[in-house]
């Protein structure tokens, strides 16, 4: 890695660290034992509470995202590294400054934090992700791809290959959104008697954990049809490539940032299921774009898909 590079990945996250030492060294003897946190839509203060565990938060997260940059060159893959430190950087630059901007109103008696004042963390989240992000993802070298020879099969006969795929943590973290939402719209319910908020906060963390459940435990299926990945829990269909449509397939050694990261992904590669990195089975299609699925025996289902695509030609 250039140093031009490791100081592009480098520098926002120090930058950070150094701002947030600076400013309590500069502000934190003039704040009072307790600061106003919580500013209403006209930007009146209406809760409280002590600087520093807020201050002891964004200090922390700072440090882990400057440790997440000064190891980036131990990734394997600088896609994936430029990926963690993407959320890394915006978690640190959302701490830092709001923590710098609670700071600076509370030196006043009666504090007031307009909503438009708070927009200035956008721009510093903005630059503090791209800057790494763009600089690692330009560095990356080409993901190699592997052909397998297609699979040995008598004429006329059926050849179908199925494999499964999932991740515990997508599980865990469903199960967990989903609690949470149903938990944050009783509360909110009970405490604030608005039914309308109730449902808009807990319904988008419940929707959020049943789709990551959704994604938790996939099925794969090559066959006559072409390739098929269905969720094992909804028996929804998640992706689908007829066998027309395919124009090759192939395995490569998936690492998630190569893809735009874990989950469902849509990229300028094309459309992906990771779940974790390891072996993924990879389709080009008719269209131009690609296909991928991370699953055990990758190379064995390509080697199906390949036998199925000969007798289809023949």
């Amino acid at each position: 890695m250039s140093r031009a590079t490791r100081t592009a990945v480098t520098a926002p996250a120090a930058v950070l660290l150094l701002a947030l030492l600076v400013a309590a060294v500069a502000l934190g003897p003039e704040l009072p034992a307790r600061i106003a946190q919580h500013f209403d839509a006209a930007g009146t203060a209406n809760g409280w509470g002590s600087p520093w565990p807020v201050f002891g938060g964004a200090l922390a997260t700072a440090v882990v995202a400057l440790g997440v940059a000064l190891a980036v060159p131990r990734f394997p893959d600088r896609r994936t590294a430029a990926m963690v430190v993407l959320v890394t950087e915006l978690l640190a630059s959302v701490l830092v400054v709001t923590w710098i901007l609670l700071a600076v109103v509370n030196r006043s008696a009666e504090p007031t934090l307009p909503v438009a004042a708070t927009l200035v963390i956008v721009p510093v989240a903005v630059v503090a992700g791209a800057v790494p992000l763009v600089a690692l993802w330009r560095t990356a070298g080409p993901v190699p791809r592997r052909a397998v020879a297609p699979l040995a099969v008598p004429p006329g006969a059926r050849v179908a290959w199925r494999g499964r795929a999932g991740s515990r943590w997508f599980a865990v973290l469903g199960v967990l959104l989903t609690v949470i939402g149903v938990v944050a719209a009783v509360m909110v319910g009970v405490g604030a008697d608005a039914t309308g908020t109730a449902v808009i906060t807990g319904g988008v963390s419940v929707f959020v954990g049943l789709t990551v459940l959704v994604l938790a435990r996939v099925e794969v299926t090559v066959d006559r049809r072409g390739l098929r990945v269905t969720s094992a829990v909804t028996r929804l269909p998640l992706m689908r490539v007829p066998l027309d449509q395919v124009r090759s397939c192939g395995w490569e050694d998936v690492s998630p940032g190569q893809w735009g990261g874990w989950g469902y992904r849509i990229s300028g590669r094309g459309v992906a299921y990771v779940s974790r990195s390891g072996p993924g089975l990879v389709v080009e299609t008719v269209g131009g774009g690609a296909r991928l699925v991370t699953v055990d025996g990758a190379a064995e289902a390509a080697a199906t898909l390949g036998a199925l695509l000969e007798a289809r030609a023949a």
